[in-house]
């Protein structure tokens, strides 16, 4: 694993190339100029690091033969490309199944093979596959939660013996935290779009902020100094609500902070805060709040997060299953803040037809905490590959996975981006530069994506301002903890 530092550099290298795809749309970096510097570049030589990455894997002959990903409908969209028109306005679809196709494509040509995948029930295959291997298919494409599943049941081939390199910018650093057993079994990256869609960001409405402005100064300029956090945010958002006069707090309502029932959650994870600590500072899985001083910053952070969602009506909570009348409520220009997942800047571009909103990351604890983080949803989806496939494909399979991470890299997040943002009418830079900030500092606990018992803790506590339940809740989730992790880990040990 890299270094602090190095992740530092690799997450900035990856902004940079992101946000000049964004400038130069369709740019291949074919041209013969570094546009960086002015210089030319000599015969042989790229300017493009992606590209060199992409060099660097040498010759990859799979034969010619049929390669397979599986994926679940929700995966579809990463996955599934064709040459034909599928969007005759030219829309997001169109762009994201081109820039599909075009990877598709140069796989097939860079790794000689036949390119081929398939929708299916991806726990059901995977498990018919490791029991009785037929080859249809080598990669997995579902939910981080399937694939979490699909790991503990031993049906996952470990990233490290298929001597895959973790730590490219193609790669969420984050998901290389997942390590169980001395292996990782799926990450996400450039070679997957839904977990970005279901990553938690802060929205908010222009207009409404230069109305309050004495208030509440302009975000952005919050956000690049670095001031934005939890208590500031819960000060900005008091003194907005109004009632519409019926005498109730309800949708039809203003609010200084619209948001659901998951953002408990959010404020828990952006604070710096783990159940399960797992990355490179520790040998084996630890719980991150049995430390009396990360317990005491999760209690602060409780308080908080229950001042912003129960004190003087600042916020509106829509109730489970119901997500859509705190959208409505936004849409109308009802609320200041609006909490969701990053997917709803489309809805909001279809819909809300002034475009007059922008993107924030989620506020930090403090001042002194280093990144703004955030945390992607269950429902994100992670690739991974079958451990069905035959030792002596490992090494070539490897291979074919770098290739697909890099082209997806070079194809695939280029074109998200565009309909991500230029597709929604931005009309501000801050908002493109603000979700690189958002989507390179991610969190991936443990906790949120294994059945390990934590999952309701915290959010459960921020919903139900009478509960008093955190620290009887969080010890008895802790109790289990190590048996779970262990029975987790055991099944590992065995299929390996």
């Amino acid at each position: 694993m890299k270094t602090k530092l190095t992740k530092l550099l690799c997450l900035l290298m990856a902004g940079l190339i992101l946000l000049s795809g964004l400038v130069a749309c369709g740019n291949t970096n074919e041209g013969t100029e570094d546009k960086t510097s002015g210089e030319s570049v000599t015969e042989g030589e790229t300017a493009d690091p992606v590209q060199a990455a992409l060099d660097n894997l040498g010759d990859i002959d799979y034969g010619g033969r049929d390669f397979n990903v599986l994926y679940g409908g929700a995966q579809k969209e990463e996955n599934y490309g064709v040459n034909e028109t599928v969007d005759k306005d030219g829309g997001a679809s169109q762009i994201i199944n081109d820039a599909v196709y075009e990877r598709n494509t140069l796989l097939e040509e860079r790794c000689n093979l036949v390119y081929g995948n398939m929708e299916g029930d991806v726990q059901s295959r995977a498990r018919t596959e490791a029991s009785a291997p037929t080859g249809d298919f080598q990669f997995m494409d579902t939910t981080l939660r399937d694939s979490a599943a699909l790991a503990t049941n031993g049906y996952l081939y470990d990233f490290n013996a298929l001597q895959v390199d973790l730590d490219g910018e193609w790669w969420d650093s984050g998901t290389a935290n997942f390590v169980l057993a001395g292996g990782v079994y799926f990450m996400t990256g450039s070679t997957n779009t839904r977990d970005d869609g279901v990553t938690y960001v802060l929205i908010f409405n222009k207009d409404l902020q230069k109305t309050y402005s004495n208030t509440v100064p302009n975000p952005y300029d919050t956000v690049k100094s670095w001031e934005w956090t939890l208590d500031y945010f819960n000060n900005v958002i008091q003194g907005i609500s109004n009632d519409n006069g019926d005498g109730k707090w309800d949708e039809l309502d203003t609010y200084g902070f619209i948001n659901t029932w998951e953002y408990g959650n959010t404020f828990f994870l952006a604070s710096d805060l783990r159940y399960v600590i797992n990355d490179e500072t520790v040998d084996y899985p630890e719980l991150f709040l049995a430390s009396s001083s990360n317990m005491e910053k999760a209690l602060n952070v409780l308080e908080l997060s229950r001042a912003i969602y129960h004190n003087n009506n600042a916020s509106y909570m829509s109730p489970a299953g119901q997500e859509n009348l705190g959208l409505a409520a936004f849409k109308e220009g009802r609320g200041l803040f609006y909490g969701e997942v990053a997917q709803y800047l489309s809805t909001l571009n279809r819909e809300m037809t002034d475009g007059n909103y922008g993107v924030l990351p989620v506020p930090k604890y403090d001042k002194a905490q280093e990144f703004y983080r955030t945390w992607t949803h269950d429902s994100g989806s992670a690739f991974s590959v079958t451990s069905a496939i035959p030792e002596k494909d490992a090494e070539v399979i490897g291979q074919i996975m770098s290739a697909y991470a890099i082209l997806s890299h070079q194809k695939l997040k280029p074109a998200y981006y565009d309909t991500m943002l230029k597709s929604r009418g931005v009309q501000d830079a801050e908002s493109a530069e603000i979700l690189d900030l958002i989507f390179q500092n991610r969190v991936y606990d443990l906790a949120f994506y294994f059945d390990l018992g934590f999952y309701d803790v915290f959010k459960s506590n921020v919903n139900n301002k009478n509960s008093e339940k955190f620290a009887s809740s969080y010890s008895s989730a802790a109790k289990g903890f190590d048996r779970k992790l262990k029975s987790i880990l055991r099944k590992l040990e065995k299929d390996n």
